[in-house]
């Protein structure tokens, strides 16, 4: 190789990567030779070069260059100077379609969206027009405003969900832009209610539906609605609210687990509570039919709810709130908690269940924490074991690896095996 070694590493698809004065090489481990070299990126920082979300792919960035490559054979999936784009602001991969999403801005002209075939890196369609205004153009402060909205949603990163072979939808601060899968052609665009018309929703999270086909789900800010994916029409009158930001759902048999988030206390809408530095949230399920909420008011939260894992008609909420974990039980089909306050636990939860004697759990740990496993007495409130099986302590404060004390499981009939 040529030049001084800056660093190397070994990719999640087993390449070896060396990055030198001179490129940035692939190497194969097992036979100690250089696959592939690209002299443009060569005395890269270690930081320049990463992982691509959702895939095995790595993309590599330096100004006015970024790329998306094969760390195993060096092929070119994604090159920014092919489109003359000046700055990335959204990059996806679609493994329903085996394709790349990209948005950038350009130096001149209009920002462009394309999309990419991940295995032959084909330029599938490429779309100008995403970011042009549906409404008719005002005048005076309304068309600044309109001009300013635009600008912002060309620098804002897209949310993206394929939603099925023939459709990809995303968001921007113009609304909902529904994309034939085939040709990037805009099908249908919908604006979100929120709670001010006119002022675009600060946090948006698009969800596929499970078993009704023919939706997707929005959650914006504190709100959800469901779209008809055929011409992009609100299914219900208004979207149910939660209190905090939607931060996921679950789609119940019973009903849609709207899940909140704590949002940064100076974004909170509402009727904002704060303890200890935590905006305090609420969650609410509402009805497939019309999107009403079982509960009148949301069920108060102390923070983030991180997942609710269905066990039956229930689902087991975690709740994160002030670096620690704490666990409660929803009731779907009456949006009831079935425990008066939530119970703390050690670690993070990994895995619930019903029983006859109460809530049995299995946490993970983290950097900090064991693992623990334990019954919760749904009367009470009270864990069953006065002292939790644990996953064992550290030697020493400095010497903690989570996954050292990770807690493997299985479930056999009616027995569960725990291996620490």
């Amino acid at each position: 190789m040529k030049g001084d070694i800056r660093w190397q590493q070994v990719t999640p698809a087993g390449a070896l990567l060396v990055s030198t004065d001179a490129a940035l090489a692939g190497v194969d481990i097992e036979r100690g030779q250089t696959v592939w070299e690209k002299p443009e990126l060569g005395g890269l920082p270690a930081d320049s070069v990463r992982m691509v979300e959702g895939s095995l792919l790595m993309e590599a960035a330096r100004p006015g260059l970024l790329l998306v490559f094969d760390p195993v054979t060096g092929a070119v999936v994604f090159d920014s100077r092919r489109l003359n784009l000046a700055q990335i602001v959204t990059r996806r991969v679609l493994p329903q379609s085996g394709t790349l999403l990209v948005h950038g801005r350009r130096a001149a002209g209009p920002p462009v969206v394309a999309l990419y075939d991940l295995a032959t890196g084909e330029q599938r369609w490429a779309n100008e027009g995403l970011f042009e205004q549906t409404e008719p153009q005002k005048k005076g402060l309304g068309g600044l405003m309109q001009r300013l909205v635009t600008a912002a949603s060309e620098a804002t990163a897209l949310e993206v969900l394929q939603a099925g072979p023939d459709m990809i939808v995303v968001h921007t601060l113009l609304g909902l832009r529904a994309l034939d899968a085939r040709s990037g052609a805009v099908r249908w665009s919908a604006v979100l209610p929120t709670a001010r018309a006119g002022n675009p929703a600060r946090h948006v999270r698009l969800f596929p539906s499970l078993d009704k086909t023919d939706r997707i789900y929005v959650g914006f800010d504190d709100r959800l609605m469901a779209y008809r994916l055929a011409d992009g029409q609100a299914l219900w009158a208004k979207p149910p609210t939660i209190e905090g930001w939607v931060h996921g759902i679950v789609q119940h048999p019973n009903g849609i687990i709207i899940l909140p988030e704590s949002p940064p206390a100076n974004q909170a809408t509402g009727n904002v509570r704060i303890v200890n530095g935590v905006v305090q949230t609420g969650l609410n399920v509402a009805r497939y039919e019309d999107g009403t909420t079982i509960a009148q008011k949301p069920l108060r939260m102390h923070g983030t709810v991180t997942d609710a894992m269905v066990t039956g008609g229930s689902a087991v909420l975690a709740v994160d709130a002030e670096s620690r974990t704490f666990v409660n039980v929803l009731d779907v089909a009456t949006a009831s908690l079935r425990l008066k306050k939530d119970v703390k636990i050690k670690g993070q939860l990994s895995y619930a269940e019903l029983t006859p004697a109460g809530l049995l759990y299995i946490s993970r740990p983290d950097v900090a924490t064991n693992a623990e496993v334990n019954v919760i007495d749904l009367a009470s409130g009270e864990p069953k074991f006065k002292d939790a099986i644990e996953s064992g302590k550290p030697l020493s404060s400095s010497d903690y690896n989570a996954a050292r004390y990770s807690l493997h499981h299985a479930v056999e009939g009616t027995t569960l095996y725990v291996f620490a």
